[in-house]
């Protein structure tokens, strides 16, 4: 059977198209932010099959959002197609799993204390290098019951896991997945997995 989203969804951004791609499901909303220019299918098609496993075995709402580039917060406008998406299924309460690969686990490290909706963040390969302060300060911030901040071995920002390490405590944990780069280079199953796992 060929992977489809259910519907796909535009918006305008900082002279930038978005597209997020959508599988309608229940009350609980998947909000995956992909890397850097990086599209809603991601390459092989990854995306597209993680928002497909994540309604098959969840049955959450999923919408994956490509990534142009910008130096704004651009979940604002993608909040917007959050609540049209709640709108169109009639759901009246709902809450946010916000995950984010390589930029866009850094735009939800940055800005996603913004968002009371946000309840869990999952943030792999946030590149530390590049606007720390800011990222610590909202991650400190956040109003997310959990954090789990994900690190390959083999990424660029492991030099500087220390400075993840000093803002761990009850709710920020740090994960680090061996023998992986910050691609997930020959490890689509290993990817997918680490995001199938912890949004259970």
């Amino acid at each position: 059977m060929k992977l489809l989203f259910d519907a796909v969804y535009y918006n305008n951004f900082d002279n930038k198209q978005i597209e997020y791609g959508v599988k309608f499901g229940n009350n609980t909303i998947v909000f995956i932010k992909v890397g850097f220019n990086g599209s809603i299918y991601g390459y092989n098609n990854k995306y597209l099959e993680i928002a497909n496993k994540l309604n098959e075995i969840y049955g959450y709402t999923v919408i994956v959002s490509s990534n142009p580039s910008t130096r704004k917060n651009p979940l604002d406008v993608g909040f917007e197609i959050i609540n049209k998406v709640v709108s169109y299924q009639n759901i009246k309460e709902y809450n946010v799993y916000y995950v984010g690969y390589s930029n866009g686990a850094m735009i939800g490290s940055r800005w996603g204390y913004l968002y009371n909706k946000i309840k869990k963040m999952l943030l792999i390969n946030s590149p530390i290098m590049f606007n720390w302060p800011y990222q610590k300060e909202g991650l400190l911030k956040s109003k997310a019951e959990d954090i789990l901040i994900v690190y390959s071995e083999y990424d660029q920002s492991i030099e500087f896991i220390e400075l993840i390490k000093k803002i761990i405590n009850n709710k920020i944990k740090l994960k680090i997945i061996p023998n992986t780069d910050h691609m997930f280079t020959n490890m689509k199953d290993k990817f997918i997995s680490c995001i199938i796992n912890y949004l259970k």
